[in-house]
């Protein structure tokens, strides 16, 4: 059986989510600080849609047709001997 992702929603009014944050230690405020930076800048530098539509038709592909795509673990082994070459 697989891992897979699970999704949580908790609904929160914007009061409740600064009561949380002022809860957390000091270094985890600063951890959050840099999550919230990152994601400012990933907002700032958007994905243009040409590039959105290169992944969407790429991910078409592949479920079109499975035998294209890689395993990870070869390519990485492969990756390592040549590497070493």
């Amino acid at each position: 059986m697989g891992s897979q992702p699970i999704q949580i929603k908790v609904p929160l009014r914007f009061n409740q989510v600064v009561d949380i944050i002022r809860q957390l230690s000091p270094t985890e405020r600063s951890m959050l600080k840099e999550v919230l930076k990152e994601t400012d800048d990933i907002d700032k530098h958007p994905i243009p849609e040409e590039h959105k539509n290169i992944v969407r038709q790429r991910m078409k592909a592949s479920e079109e047709d499975p035998t294209r795509l890689l395993n990870w673990d070869e390519v990485k082994k492969k990756l390592i001997v040549e590497n070493e070459l």
